[in-house]
Formats: structure tokens, sequence, C-alpha cells
């Protein structure tokens, strides 16, 4: 069986990801190219009697070496072992996907180019002559749709076309081969001197619009349709209200929907744990089971529905190419602040998690702007904070207006970012912005296996989190909760007990009063814990927060994860609820929060969670990014003193106002 090995390449949205996909049996491999973090991905397959393997190489507009993926492509092209280049390109925009062949072209390599997206390119009225690219480019080449998996097969027999014509030409070419492998380094040189002098420059730019003008027939108006709608969605004035009131329109339907799912959820956890209590003759690991597994993991899955949904809505808006003309609608907006008009990118994946956020960087060339989006993308509020707002949302707020506090917490954070980036570029990121340069993807419906993949892979992976590091917080933090123990509040306690049973009381009164010191035992336990002796030497440092220790604790185990903080509450205020035998008489963990926290303090507990450090796996994202170690202390230092100031803020007006 022969080998041929392929180097994918193309610009960004051509679809090289999904032509994988599209591939049957191929067998898939990610990991990252050697020196950095960008994800690599190999696909293996059988094709007749050949073993073909793809190399995924990140989506780049050229070879000039200027981001991250430019030098990985540049650098695998010149230096690693392949046989073909497979470019492929978006058939409804060849004149810009032209200028990277051209560039590729360079490489003196067998080429075959696919001319994906043909289908759309057809419905714009876009006729394509396949054999005259052809013969200009002197290239392989073939139409195919990767979604509709059109042509498949006749773009794998090309390639094996080609590889076998390759090896035969290398045969006949044998003496010139060695003296070419004799002078490789030279050859090397000359093409990586081409490439680094070779940007898309308006020479390059001509070539392809004369190939383009060649190759293709417009029967028809295109893009009719997207023109209309950016008339209104880019409207000068009307922009901008409509990209807010789509957004409240997710929020409001993520609480309103997900809520009657979530409820569902915290009453099958509040009988398993109640079941596991009564069931379990030991109190100790009765209380490990019910109150620090499955209270402390439940309480989070439970927010699943809520997350899924806000992801669905998400995921709509951004692969309907609506979150693309965002960025340039905020272009101009961001500009004032300081920020880059490609700042968006990042920022929006921020809503999601903090880790690709920092990653998608990358795309920013000016190191500036790359490191001032870094310190603000953790105001963006992750995912990974959503349960937060929704438990205290939902305790502190009226479920008719759970939806619209819940988008003024992710605007308020949004606004504070591009305050504190303006104030940053003032007096420590100086320098010249560089101009805004984007391609505006074309409107599509969102198919159902996208929309599919992108909310399981999310919801898988935030009930991976929970399975895994949430469990591991949950049963830490139970641990702190509840040892040492202090045999003096027990002995005090038992000694409670005996005395009232010596009293002459009905059996009701006897088991309520016991409940009562049953309750202040346990409270007087929790903060002999170490986790009580740890949140009472934080305590005097939030009290102007409105904060009790509780909350003080759960903010430290935050930062391994930011749903650690609702496991945290519901471990902490658990172990102190009135563990009654009536079922009714149980308190949700919302309820013990509306009776130990004021609403300022809530507030300010929202604020707080909003803008304090990323988790513990974002911060390093954002070191490695970043490049130096200093900057994740920066980061800590920078982000609590926002924190602390905007919390103390928050509480003073609702006090004042409540």
């Amino acid at each position: 069986m022969k080998n041929i090995k392929i180097a994918l390449v193309g610009q960004p949205n051509v679809g090289k990801s999904s032509l994988i996909n599209a591939i049957s049996n191929a067998k898939m491999r990610v990991g990252n190219f050697s020196g950095v973090t960008l994800e690599k991905a190999e696909a293996t397959l059988q094709y007749k009697d050949y073993c073909i393997t793809m190399v995924d190489l990140p989506g780049t507009y050229s070879l000039n070496g200027y981001t991250s993926e430019e030098k990985v492509c540049k650098n695998f092209l010149i230096n690693e072992d392949y046989d073909i280049i497979l470019n492929v390109l978006d058939s409804t925009n060849l004149e810009n996907n032209l200028t990277l062949t051209l560039q590729v072209k360079e490489l003196s390599k067998p080429i075959f180019v696919a001319l994906n997206m043909i289908d759309e390119a057809q419905k714009d009225g876009v006729e394509i002559d396949i054999q005259r690219l052809i013969d200009i480019l002197g290239v392989g080449a073939c139409s195919i749709s990767s979604a509709k998996r059109t042509n498949i097969n006749v773009l794998l027999d090309g390639i094996v076309g080609l590889y076998e014509r390759s090896k035969e030409e290398c045969i006949k070419d044998s003496k010139l081969e060695t003296n070419q492998s004799n002078n490789a380094f030279e050859w090397q040189k000359a093409t990586k001197d081409y490439i680094e002098h070779a940007a898309v420059t308006s020479t390059l730019s001509r070539q392809a619009k004369d190939i383009a003008d060649r190759i293709q027939k417009i029967s028809k108006k295109r893009a009719e349709g997207s023109a209309k709608i950016d008339s209104i969605l880019l409207h000068k004035f009307w922009s901008i209200p409509i990209f807010l009131l789509s957004m409240l329109v997710v929020f409001e339907v993520s609480f309103v929907l997900g809520k009657y799912f979530q409820d569902l959820i915290e009453d099958g956890v509040d009988i398993l744990a109640e079941f596991a209590i009564d069931s379990i003759p030991n109190e100790l690991l009765a209380s490990l089971i019910g109150d620090g597994i499955i209270k402390g993991v439940g309480t989070v899955v439970s927010f699943l529905p809520l997350i899924a949904t806000l992801f669905l809505g998400l995921t709509l808006l951004e692969s309907s190419g609506y979150m693309a003309r965002v960025a340039f609608i905020l272009d101009g907006l961001f500009f004032k602040f300081g920020l880059h008009g490609k700042s968006f990118i990042p920022l929006v994946m921020g809503f999601g998690c903090s880790v690709p956020a920092y990653m998608a960087t990358r795309t920013l060339q000016n190191e500036k702007e790359k490191l001032l989006t870094l310190f603000i993308i953790g105001f963006m509020s992750c995912s990974a904070r959503l349960p937060i707002y929704l438990l205290f949302v939902g305790a502190f707020f009226s479920i008719e207006y759970a939806g619209f506090i819940l988008f003024l917490i992710y605007l308020f954070g949004f606004v504070i970012a591009l305050i504190l980036a303006k104030i940053l570029r003032i007096f420590v990121f100086r320098g010249e912005s560089e101009p805004f340069v984007m391609e505006m993807p074309r409107y599509r419906i969102p198919t159902l296996k996208v929309i599919w993949f992108s909310v399981w892979s999310k919801s898988y992976l935030f009930l991976k989190k929970a399975g895994t590091v949430i469990l591991v917080g949950a049963l830490f933090v139970w641990f702190l909760a509840n040892f040492p123990k202090s045999e003096e509040i027990n002995k005090a306690y038992n000694e409670k007990i005996q005395n009232l049973q010596q009293q002459n009381m009905s059996d009701e009164e006897l088991e309520e009063i016991k409940n009562t010191y049953k309750n202040n035992m346990l409270e007087e336990q929790l903060e002999y814990s170490f986790a009580g002796k740890l949140g009472h030497v934080m305590q005097p440092f939030f009290a102007p927060l409105g904060f009790d220790w509780r909350l003080s604790v759960a903010l430290v185990t935050g930062f391994s994860a930011k749903e650690m903080v609702v496991t945290t509450l519901g471990v902490l205020y658990a172990l102190g609820d009135n563990a009654a035998d009536d079922e009714e008489e149980n308190k949700s963990l919302q309820e013990i929060l509306r009776q130990n926290i004021d609403t300022a303090g809530a507030v300010a507990f929202i604020f707080f969670i909003m803008l304090y450090i990323p988790c513990f796996a974002a911060t390093i994202a954002f070191v490695s990014e970043s490049g130096k170690k200093i900057y994740g202390i920066y980061l800590f230092v920078f982000t609590t003193f926002v924190a602390y100031v905007f919390a103390y803020i928050a509480h003073e007006i609702t006090k004042l106002f409540g």
C-alpha cells in the first residue's frame, strides 16, 4: 500500500475542516504544532491502494510570516516532508482566495486545487471553467461541496493521479532530482526569500483578479439578499441596538426555557441527596455522599439546561455570519477605546471560555494591541460564571426580570472592559493602531449538524468538568468544611440534648428544639473547620462588600474553576441548613442565600465574580499567549483591584436605592 501525505492549505472559512469530516472513514488525530499552541489536525484514510494522510494547516490569508498561523504554514510547507499541497478555495470568493494560491504555487510542489462550496457559487449564478483554471495555473483541480459531499471521490482520484504523475516525473528526471537535492539549501533559501517579500501586494491582487475574471462568469447579480439584510443589520444608527436586542432575546429565552428543566434537575438532586443521607448509617459518610458529592456536583449540573440554551443562541448568531458583521459594526467604537476591530472575535469567544479566547488573540499582529486585548478578555463573562449569575439572579430578583438582569450583567462586563481598555491604552499600552481588515462571510442558514455539534460539544465539556474537576473540588471543599472537628462543641450539644429530654414537653416541641440545637452545632463546627478559619481570616478584607466568610471562601475555590463557587456555597450552606424530616421545610440554596446575605452584598458578589481573575486554566493560557510569567501576576493584581472597586461601588449604590 502506497502512502500519500497531503498538506491542506487555505484561507480561513473555506471549509478545510468540513472537507476532512466529509471524507468517510477518516481517523482524526488532534494535537499541537511543535513549539506553538496552534491546533494540528491530521486525518488518515484508506482509498483504493493508498493510505492518505491529510495535515490540516491553520487557515491563513498569506505566507508572509506575520501571524502565528502564517509562520506555522510557512515553516511546514518549506521544511516538512509531504507529497502534495491541497489548496482549498471558496468558490464564491475566488479573487481573494487565488492570492494565496499564487504564493503556494511558487513552492514548486505538486498542487491540487479544490474549489469548495460550488453549490453556493451556483446559487449565486457563478459558472467556473475548471479546465481553464487548470490550463492557466498548471495545477490539478476539481469542484467540490464538502457540506453536501459532492465530488469527494473525484477529488481523491485527482490527488492519486497527481501523485502518480509526480512520481513518474521524478523517476524520469532522477539525475535532475539529485542535483536539486544537492542544492536543497539554496532552493530552500531562495523560497524563503521569495515568501518573505511576497506579501499580498497589488501585483498579486491584480493577477488573482485577472485569473478570476477569465475562469468565471456571473449570470446574475450576486448577494442581493445579503445586501438587503446588511442594509438593515449594518445600518449606521440601528446596527448596535439590533445587536443588543438580539443578545437580550438570547438571554431571555435561555433563562425562561432553561429554568423549567433546571427546576426538574434540582428536585432530582435534592431527592437523591436526601435518600443517600437517610440510607447511609455512618453520619460522616452520609454527609460526604449527600452534601459533598451529590449536592456539590448536582448544583452545578442543574444549570446545564440554561447553559445549553445560551450556547444554542450564540451558535445560531455565529454560524449564520452575523457575528463577523458585528465585528465590523464595532470597529469604529473599539478604535475610540484603543482596541482593534479584530479584538471583537476573542472578546466574544470570552463569553464561552477564556482559554480559546486568549488563543484567538494571535490574529492581532500588533503586540501592544494583543496585550491590551489579553488583559480585558477576563472581564467577558465566560460560561463558567453563568451558574453563579443564575444562582444569585434567581435568588434576589423576580423571575420576570431575571433575563434582563442577566443581560445587564454581560453588558456591564463588556462596558467596563472598554473603559479599562481606554485607560490601559493611555497609560500602559501606547502606540499606533493598525487598520482593520476582515473578510465578510456570506449569510448562511446553520445546519442542524453544525448546531448539534457545537451545543453538544460545549455541553459535554461542561459535564466532563463537573465529573472531574468539580467533583475533586467538591470533595476538597467538603474536607475543608468538615475537618477538624471540635469535641467541645459536640460535648456541649449532647449536654443540651440531655437537658431537653429531662424537661416535660411534647414530641413535636422536643424535635423542633433539637433541630435548632443541631443547626447551631453544625454552624459552630463549620466555623471551627479549615474552611471557617480561612473564611474568617479573609472576612475583614471583604466585609465592606457585604460578604460573609462563606462567600470569601467561595472566591478562593473559584480560582480553580468558576463553577466551584456554586459548589462551595452548596457545601458550606448545606452543612448549616436545617435537616428537617419534613421535605417541605428543607430550604433551597437560593432561599438560604436570601436569609444570610442582603441584596447589596449579592450585587457586590456578582460584580466581583464578573471581574476578578479567570480560572487557573485560563490564567495559564494568558501567561502562554502574553509571553511573560510576570504578566500573570499583573493580571491577578489588576483584576482583583478592579473587581474590588466596582463591587464596592455596586454595594454602596444598591444600599442607597435599597
